[in-house]
Formats: structure tokens, sequence, C-alpha cells
């Protein structure tokens, strides 16, 4: 493909291995994705490291995800259009911007297209709850359309727990979490879950990754920093991520599936019934 660096060049690998594995998320529709996935996904076939190393054995500061980055760079700045913008979510950076129209039935005519039910029968819908902001990203849409509360605790929080989503349990929620397995025992997990049980009674279950999951296939097992120590110690763990994109929608599109009192089909054919009638009334108003 023209614009691509020369195929015998690690520029040039890189940018046909993303290519190929971008097409292949489009194809499993895992799109949009993130450069964190896109390098897990890459170093479980073979294709990157997981550091680089010189000689000696030392570790460089460069990293192979920083490569990842610039080769999926260079494809969506293609004149060909390879790579839309859209297909990479960026969770580090976010934009608010405001909804407004020339009337208020402008605007209800304008929102009545995307206006929603309840899915869960009066019941809260779970809260989904990751431990990274690459993996909310991509499970953003899935949560979305059974209406389910998603965060990414981008670690272990503090402040963020307590002022932005105890409000969402008190009196009680289920919680489906989203972490890593660290092998030293869960600190982040552990950490998230006590604060929040301070404010009330929950309902917790780790749907990604597992015990289980962790034995099904021979995963990285990548070192991890817990600064609650002084100075830092190093725990290994393996990696939610490590699971590759497609399957950890599947595995949370399985759990909503199961745990939702209706198919959702079922529910958006009584939304757009509900929508008929809203446009009529509207219509007859407007009359």
């Amino acid at each position: 493909m023209a614009g691509l660096s020369k195929p015998g060049t690690k520029a040039g690998r890189y940018q046909r291995a993303c290519l190929e594995l971008l097409r292949e998320h489009e194809v499993d529709g895992a799109i949009p994705t993130s450069i964190r996935f896109l390098f897990y996904e890459l170093f479980d076939r073979g294709v990157v490291p997981k550091v680089y190393r010189y000689p000696d054995g030392t570790e460089k500061k460069r990293t192979p995800s920083q490569d990842i980055s610039d080769a999926v760079t260079v494809l969506r700045e293609l004149d060909s259009g390879a790579i839309p913008w859209s297909w990479i979510v960026d969770e580090t950076r976010s934009l608010d911007d405001w909804r407004y129209a020339s009337s208020v039935q402008s605007y209800v005519e304008e929102v009545l297209p995307v206006a929603r039910i309840d899915v869960w029968d009066g019941e809260k819908p779970p809260l989904i709850l990751c431990e990274s902001r690459s993996l909310a990203g991509v499970l953003r849409d899935i949560a979305e359309d059974y209406l389910c509360p998603i965060a990414a605790t981008n670690g272990q929080a503090g402040g963020f727990l307590h002022t932005e989503i105890a409000p969402l349990v008190r009196g009680g929620r289920r919680v489906f979490y989203m972490g890593d397995l660290d092998l030293s025992g869960s600190h982040i997990e552990e950490n998230t879950r006590a604060v929040l049980e301070g404010y009330g009674g929950l309902v917790w279950e780790k749907v990604a990754i597992t015990d289980v999951q962790v034995q099904e296939r021979d995963f990285p097992i990548k070192t991890k920093l817990d600064y609650r120590f002084k100075p830092a110690r190093e725990f290994e763990a393996v990696e939610t991520e490590a699971l590759g994109q497609r399957r950890i929608m599947e595995l949370l599109g399985e759990k909503l599936a199961a745990e939702a009192p209706e198919p959702l089909a079922v529910v958006f054919e009584r939304e757009e019934r509900q929508r008929v009638l809203v446009r009529e009334r509207l219509v007859e108003d407007d009359e």
C-alpha cells in the first residue's frame, strides 16, 4: 500500500501487522479499539516483543507500544483513508459539548431517536468497573446498550471512588468488575471493593480476568509496581487485555444478556413503538 514504510523495515512490518489486525477487528465488530489492545494482540502473535533490550539485557526506554502507536498514526494519516480516525479511542482526553435547539419541541424531536427505556425491570442496572481507561473505552458501547453505568478507576483510586462512584452504590448494587489478575493478591480490586462497600451492600462479580481464564491459555505475565510500599515493590500480574478485545467484549455481552430480565431486542422493539406514538403526538400538537 502506498505511503507505508518498506516491508523489510521494522516500521514497515509493524504498519502492515497493525493494518491486518485492524481489518480483523472491523470484521469481528471490535471497533473502536485502542493502542493497548493492538499491542497485546500483536505481542500474543509474536509480532512485537514485550520490551526492547540492549545486548547486555538491560531494558530500553523506547517501548514496542510506542512503535505500535507510531504505526497506527501512519495508517490513519494515509491519503487513502485506510484507517478512519474513529477506529482508535483515546481515553486520556475528553470533550464536553452541549445539545440545544431552536425550541423545546425541536429539542424533543431531535433526541427522540436516542430516547431509551428501562432494561432492568425497575432494578438498578449493574455497575461496570474497569481498572484501565482503554478497557472502559472499548466496552462503553455494550454498556450503553444495556444502560449500565461504566467507569475506569485507572488503577488504585481514592477520591474518585468516594465522589463519583459511591453515590451509585448507596442502597446496594451489583458490580461487574473487569481488572487484572494480580498474582500477589488483587490489590486494586480489593481497595475498590473495600471503599465502595462502605456505602452499600454489593453483589460483586469479576467478569475478567479470572484464574480460570488464565488457565485456559499461556498468558504473558507482566511486572507491576505497587506504590503502597516505600519504595514501590514489584509484583507479577496478568492484564485483562491479554484476553483480546473480541473475547472481552463477548464476556461482558454474554454476562449482561444472561442477567437482563428480557432480551435486548425486545426492549428495542418496545422503544421504537413508543417513539412512533410520541412522534404522532408531536405532529398533532404542531398542527
